[in-house]
């Protein structure tokens, strides 16, 4: 990291922004091509998980190349400069995340992904169970294994 006074240090303030933020932005490359998309997740003990379609840019994109990038990022505020618009700055926290991705192909990690993401997205929902084989074969989960992470903070 460029700026060492910017990086959060603090494990626990970073576990609690990549369990907290709502979207990450995945980053796939084919033939040198990068591709990102948005996607809803879940961080759980150095994994990110989160549901897909089973076919597609991305799903292409990882079976070629399972190395991603990810992101997420807090706007706190925007702090506008006073008679200066130069000198005007951001209030954020972001991390970046460098790592393997594969699909999942294991069903009981499959429904605890997917209950995770309930359990984040729509709380009050019922929960899948092993035996919820038309939702769970038809909806594509991934996760993401940690390689490297930054965080920081203006």
């Amino acid at each position: 990291m460029r700026r060492k006074d910017k990086e959060i240090t603090n494990h626990l303030e970073v576990e609690e922004l990549l369990t907290n933020a709502l979207v990450g932005r995945l980053g796939t490359c084919l033939d040198n091509i990068p591709y990102i998309t948005p996607v809803n997740f879940v961080y759980d003990q150095n994994k990110i998980y989160f549901h897909s379609a089973l076919e597609g840019r991305k799903i292409e994109n990882i079976k070629s190349n399972s190395n991603i990038c990810f992101e997420i990022d807090q706007l706190i505020s925007i702090i506008p400069g006073v008679n200066r618009p130069c000198a005007s700055t951001t209030q954020y926290k972001s991390i970046i995340i460098f790592g393997n991705i594969k699909i999942v192909t294991d069903i009981e990690e499959k429904v605890f992904a997917l209950n995770k993401l309930l359990e984040k997205y729509a709380p009050h929902s019922p929960r899948l169970s092993l035996s919820s084989g038309a939702i769970i074969g038809r909806t594509g989960v991934l996760s993401i294994e940690i390689k490297e992470i930054t965080a920081k903070q203006s």
